[in-house]
């Protein structure tokens, strides 16, 4: 399952991103993929200083309409896009069974990797399966979460998997004009798709300023930066089985 990010700007984001990313176990096993919108100079040096132990391979990528609806409108067709490019590379032509999505403003826990795995194989990868995503993030997420357990609830873009059987309906559902994660949750639902999310976090998301947040108030930084508690050590998933509620 190569791990897939789009990336843009915010360069200090980025960095921590990578940063996290050295930790996760299992790493090494996978490729992380980045699509760089533009050529941003700061980006593209954060993501040439990244560890010789990670595999990565970075695209470029140009946004529509070479980014100019960007001057005269606030919305993220460009991201969308974005997110696109990427599934259609991993699906379409290196033919991955299965993917992963980052975004370059979700810290992943060290965990992040193996739960993904565990996931495809226990959720995705199920004949006549209608779970059509696994994700990563829970604002409510305490040290007291357990690690197996999963629940129901809309599409959300803060870390998340599918797999390439669910490619050709996700495909012709996306939007780039729009907020695609918004229609891919209403859509999902209308068509009988579970989205699933952990009790337990595996992302921590830093990006508290952008197109769709914009955190204010000291606290909400602090549930996001403090109180959510993120997976910190490795998991045992060996024989275990998702407990869905």
């Amino acid at each position: 399952m190569p791990i897939l990010m789009p990336v843009y700007d915010r360069p200090n984001y980025l960095q921590r991103v990578l940063d996290g990313l050295t930790k996760v176990d299992g790493i090494n096993e996978t490729v992380v993929i980045v699509s760089q919108d533009g050529a941003q100079s700061s980006v593209t040096s954060v993501l040439l200083s990244m560890s010789p132990h990670i595999r990565m391979l970075i695209l470029p990528h140009t946004p529509p309409y070479f980014s100019l609806p960007r001057y005269v409108d606030n919305n993220e067709y460009a991201t969308s896009a974005n997110v696109k490019f990427l599934l259609e590379f991993a699906f379409e032509y290196m033919l991955a069974d299965g993917a992963i999505v980052l975004e370059s403003d979700l810290i992943p826990s060290v965990d992040f990797y193996r739960y993904h795995q565990w996931t495809y194989q226990n959720l995705l990868a199920v004949n006549n399966s209608k779970i059509l995503s696994v994700h990563s993030f829970n604002i409510h997420s305490t040290n007291s979460s357990d690690p197996y357990t999963l629940f129901s609830r809309g599409f959300d873009s803060w870390g998340w998997s599918t797999a390439r059987t669910r490619w050709l309906w996700l495909k012709t559902q996306w939007t780039k004009y729009n907020s695609w994660d918004s229609i891919v949750s209403r859509t999902a639902k209308r068509d009988g798709w579970l989205c699933m999310l952990p009790k337990l976090s595996r992302t921590r998301m830093i990006g508290l300023k952008g197109i769709n947040v914009n955190v204010r108030k000291e606290s909400e930084k602090r549930q996001f930066e403090e109180k959510m508690y993120m997976s910190d050590k490795r998991i045992e998933y060996n024989g275990k089985r998702p407990i869905i509620v």
